[in-house]
């Protein structure tokens, strides 16, 4: 797309290949903080945003940048029926991210077949649900036993096909509940030798997605704990000369809060300027515009300041070498200094120990540096020691807010059964072999149908907008110091939270306050709806995207009623919505663990779960490719721990059927006790490891050198550092934008 406006044209800034390097033009003009705000820049800037591969650069070509975001306004659109690979250009994140979805949907296929078939048919072909008089008949001796039948009331089966379709409609025929058994154990190992595979599918696709793709951090390390006297020419020569390397570039990171106290004082005044320019008051216009000037050049002066002054230095650096073999040397010449720290899946991700050397008589770490566009610059500066303390006080808080927030699920889950309970009724009298027995019938069936129906929505809802926000805002409290770590500890906290108060709750609340499984207005109806709603709801806002229709509506409130906004501002209202994959692993592990506790009692879900998952696949590739941004992309840690997490779908799928089968029919099964005891040494032995040491990759080093290789990124580490922001001439030398060959395309 040509930009036809002359001084728009100015604004933008370009990139020209010239003798195989590219050189950079960008100009002063361009203002952030511009009131009125250039509408075509922010079309520009949503087309620079959009997923797609970047133009190859054609030799004395000159394309097009967003001055905003740095990324080039011409891509190549990716096709929705390309497969996974054709995300590569995003790193290994995204291919492993298509291919774990294409794993769910075997993994419920395969469940469905060599068990999930046969109980579905089973429930269907059984009668035990036919008639009122034949359920009492049967029924009748456990009742003598009770105190009274109040117990017993609610929980005979309606003649619907949601209740023959469980395992309450083969309750009375013990044949029939004794040959699953058999299935679930092979169920269980089938399971478990697919998710060995896809392990090996991860480690194939990664491989295949770091040989293709030049970044930055193949050539970087993180550099940590460095004093603060030590300058970057000595941290340079110190490498240089203990490792007989050639280092290229080094990045310090310093501690930038008067930038940000300074930046805020920006917006205040452009607060001040849009009120301004609503009232027309031109005298305060002009006042204000020499503020911003002032307080700008005194952003711009400040940045310049604190890369001089080592004090604010945070004693973190990326180092980059000329060849990857380099940094591979020097990661395997240093040594560990203490004993690693131990993370689990409820703390997250916390410090992992890096390696050290001794530099000045002082201990420094070193490690694989994370990609520029991974790093979350507020907490790197932070030390380690700071961060682990950090995050044990989030962590803390976060488990205390999760459990008064379960809590009162659990509570809201508690009424609502007993509301089930409370049914109007009539007496109708049953004639068998030892006398009369009277029965209370439920006389408003339909309505009671009907709040398990809206407790499915209710839980979707708060499964879908509320239960992420909250995990959002917890997560963000622990420091993580990049995106990846994050995403990590977020999704893995989310999934749990997901499932617990998707399953555990209602499963709490239908056993121990009603002891309801499958009478009206019970467990069952109240899940066969949440799968169904769940089976369509997540897809179809995954389509809608709310976020995308609410900055539609905020473009038309602008532009009908003549709001002023910044520059900025418009470019995010263009933007497309950013792709949060953190929560669509979450929300498809929510899913897994659901299908697989209830599928037993009600294995219509194989089916709804199956088809909900198939068209969440549709909806997210077809957003990724046409109407989502991603602006940070996972590691393939990510995709390992939400692996990690389907260990645990094999014992789930085991306890959910022990415990139903006992409370339902009053039988246990060694083979079900057999599958958990499986699952467990399966979920607790080092199987990543097994399968690295099976199917190792070889391992290709870059052959190219690091300048050479400049031309191939997407961004670097001094192009995303905040305290050059405002210096244009490293923008000038040290932004590089990706260009990918045809071949690619």
């Amino acid at each position: 797309m040509q930009v036809s406006d002359q001084h728009t044209q100015q604004l933008l800034m370009t990139a020209t290949l010239k003798n195989g390097q590219l050189e950079f033009y960008t100009s002063d003009q361009y203002d952030e903080y511009m009131i009125p705000p250039n509408q075509t820049i922010a079309e520009q800037h949503q087309l620079a945003c959009k997923v797609g591969i970047p133009k190859p650069y054609k030799e004395g070509e000159t394309v097009n940048i967003c001055p905003c975001c740095k990324q080039q306004i011409e891509k190549t659109q990716i096709d929705f029926q390309r497969d996974e690979m054709a995300f590569s250009f995003l790193g290994s994140g995204y291919p492993l991210y298509f291919n774990f979805i294409k794993c769910c949907l075997m993994i419920v296929g395969v469940l469905f077949l060599t068990s999930g078939q046969y109980q579905l048919v089973s429930n269907l072909t059984s009668n035990d649900c036919e008639d009122l008089v034949v359920q009492v008949q049967h029924r009748y001796k456990e009742v003598q036993k009770e105190d009274s039948w109040s117990e017993q009331v609610h929980n005979y089966c309606l003649n619907d096909w949601i209740a023959r379709s469980s395992l309450a409609n083969k309750r009375f025929q013990s044949i029939l509940t004794e040959l699953p058994h058999y299935f679930n154990f092979s169920s269980v190992i089938f399971i478990l030798i697919i998710i060995f595979f896809f392990r090996k599918s991860q480690l194939i696709i990664d491989n295949d997605c770091d040989i293709k793709e030049n970044t930055p951090s193949d050539y970087t390390l993180i550099v940590k704990d460095i004093p603060k006297d030590c300058k970057q020419q000595q941290l340079k020569e110190f490498f240089e000369n203990k490792f007989n390397v050639e280092v290229m570039e080094v990045d310090y990171i310093f501690f930038a809060n008067t930038l940000k106290e300074l930046e805020q004082q920006l917006e205040v005044i452009v607060k001040q300027q849009k009120i301004a320019l609503e009232n027309n008051d031109n005298d305060q216009l002009i006042n204000l515009n020499e503020q911003k000037k002032l307080k700008q050049n005194q952003i711009t002066t400040e940045a310049l300041r604190i890369q001089q002054d080592f004090e604010l230095f945070s004693g973190t650096a990326f180092l980059s070498l000329k060849y990857e073999d380099h940094k591979q040397a020097i990661l395997k010449s240093s040594n560990y200094r203490t004993q690693q720290v131990i993370s689990n899946i409820f703390f997250g991700c916390i410090i992992q120990e890096a390696k050290s050397l001794e530099i000045n008589n002082q201990f420094i770490k070193v490690d694989q540096a994370p990609e520029p566009g991974d790093v979350i610059w507020d907490n790197i500066v932070h030390n380690d020691n700071r961060r682990f303390w950090v995050r044990l006080l989030g962590f803390t808080f976060s488990q205390i807010v999760i459990a008064l927030f379960l809590i009162t699920l659990l509570e809201l889950a508690k009424i609502q059964a007993q509301d089930a309970s409370n049914v109007p009724a009539t007496l109708v009298d049953v004639q068998t072999d030892q006398g009369i027995v009277q029965v209370s019938l439920p006389s408003q069936q339909k309505s009671k149908n009907m709040g398990s129906i809206i407790a499915a929505l209710l839980t979707t809802f708060i499964n879908s907008f509320v239960v992420g926000r909250l995990s959002n805002f917890l997560v963000g409290f622990e420091s993580y110091e990049t995106y990846s770590l994050y995403t990590v500890s977020l999704a893995s906290k989310l999934s749990l939270m997901l499932f617990v108060n998707s399953a555990i709750i209602a499963f709490l609340a239908s056993t121990i306050y009603t002891r309801n499984l499958f009478g009206p207005g019970g467990l069952i109806y109240t899940e066969t709806y949440f799968f169904i709603t769940n089976a369509i709801i997540p897809p179809l806002v995954t389509f809608i995207d709310p976020n995308r229709i609410t900055k539609s509506l905020k473009l038309w409130w602008i532009k009908k009623f003549n709001k002023a906004v910044t520059q900025k501002e418009l470019n995010e209202l263009n933007e497309h919505t950013e792709h949060m994959i953190e929560l669509k692993y979450a929300d498809i592990m929510k899913t897994l663990f659901i299908t697989f506790f209830y599928t037993p009692l009600t294995p219509a879900g194989y089916i709804t779960s199956f088809i909900g998952l198939a068209l969440y696949y549709v909806a997210e590739k077809y957003v990724i490719c046409y109407r989502m941004s991603v602006k940070h992309t996972p590691s393939v840690q990510l995709s390992i721990l939400m692996t990690e997490m389907m260990e645990y779908l094999p014992i789930i799928y085991a306890a959910g059927y022990l415990i139903f089968n006992y409370q339902i029919t009053g039988s246990t099964s060694y083979w079900a006790i057999a599958s958990i005891l499986v699952s467990f040494l399966s979920s607790v032995l080092p199987m990543q490891y097994f399968v690295e040491s099976c199917f190792k990759q070889e391992e290709q080093d870059e052959t190219t050198s690091y300048n050479e290789a400049k031309v191939n990124f997407s961004t670097t580490y001094s192009l995303q550092n905040p305290v050059n922001k405002y210096n244009k001439q490293e923008q000038i030398i040290q932004g590089q934008l990706k260009s990918k060959s045809q071949s690619q395309l």
